[in-house]
């Protein structure tokens, strides 16, 4: 019998730190230059982040990876607004 598919992360502890909307800066993550963006989406050991122009993040960057980026909760803290 095929069990459910569920949509809910599990939580572990890393991940219990931040929500979907959180306020983050990605740092030492490779691919990306450090930079600041928003939690799209949770999953179990990483987060979508939706990121923002500025800084190293240029409009080619923005463009060459639709503005979204798959991090570790490792690389990532929440930004002290």
């Amino acid at each position: 019998m095929a069990q459910p598919n569920s949509t809910v992360p599990v939580e572990n502890e890393q991940s219990k730190r931040f929500v979907t909307g959180d306020q983050v800066n990605v740092t030492k993550e490779q691919g990306i230059p450090d930079c600041t963006g928003v939690i799209a989406k949770k999953y179990v050991n990483s987060a979508l982040v939706k990121l923002e122009v500025g800084g190293k993040i240029t409009q080619k960057i923005m463009e060459e990876i639709n503005g979204r980026y798959v991090v570790s909760y490792r690389h990532l803290k929440k930004d002290k607004e």
